[in-house]
């Protein structure tokens, strides 16, 4: 097994946190759960934070899944709701197809499609960019993922901090696996009653207006205004308080 790294905390209800891109498990850290009645199971998903690159020739949203899967049954794990923001939400609902029950998903800052030939071309981009120069490619793209960049400098410092240690070959894996992620529209449709999307505003990555539109009158979401593709950070307290109450089904 490829070594992950976790990171746990509290007791109660058992709930897998699941960074995106250029992240780590530390993107959590903007949210308050220590009184929640959670056990927190934080992920840092392979090639980013303390995990490791795999060194497989698979690359897949589900081979990671699958990893996550392994470790958490081998610690006697085997039943939790998940959290994915971005990257972290299409692992969430792969590990969701492959476990035996069915978890209460939140996606936050996610979707559940597939890339669209745009969007593949710019992930081929961003793999030919990070080739020469890494580190310039993370000063542009991380503060763009903000509303109001300028009111957050000390968040975006520290996400480009973080995202410099994430090595070539762990961006190119985590690229290449979200680039070929198939579609789970259906999937997402088959588990409506267990899954939630948290949506920012004025999200770039994922636009409103498309999660409208991909989740019509079938699949629940819910916007937290003025915020961009780091909702958890310009809007900590609504976003915390939107997944607690989801968790313990409270809206």
């Amino acid at each position: 097994m490829s070594e992950l790294h976790f990171s746990v905390s509290g007791s109660g209800k058992t709930v897998v946190f699941l960074h995106g891109f250029l992240e780590s498990s530390t993107m959590w850290e903007y949210l308050d759960f220590t009184d929640a009645g959670l056990h927190c199971i934080f992920v840092d998903i392979p090639g980013h934070g303390q995990s490791q690159v795999i060194e497989k020739s698979e690359i897949s949203i589900e081979f990671i899944a699958a990893l996550i899967i392994e470790k958490l049954l081998a610690q006697g794990i085997n039943s939790f709701d998940i959290i994915g923001h971005s990257m972290g939400g299409y692992i969430a609902l792969a590990i969701a197809q492959q476990v035996s029950f069915k978890p209460k998903v939140i996606l936050l800052n996610s979707n559940f499609w597939d890339d669209s030939i745009e969007k593949k071309n710019n992930r081929n981009r961003v793999i030919s960019i990070i080739s020469s120069n890494k580190d310039l490619f993370i000063h542009e793209a991380i503060p763009g993922l903000f509303v109001r960049p300028n009111n957050n400098t000390k968040a975006i410092e520290k996400l480009i901090t973080e995202a410099k240690n994430i090595s070539i070959e762990g961006i190119t894996y985590a690229c290449i696996a979200m680039r070929d992620r198939p579609d789970l529209s259906d999937f997402a449709e088959s588990i409506a009653h267990e899954l939630v999307c948290i949506q920012g505003e004025k999200d770039s990555i994922v636009t409103e207006s498309d999660m409208k539109l991909k989740c019509g009158t079938k699949i629940p979401f819910i916007t937290i205004p003025n915020a961009g593709h780091m909702s958890h950070i310009e809007s900590s307290h609504i976003v915390q308080k939107t997944i607690t109450d989801l968790l313990f089904e409270r809206l």
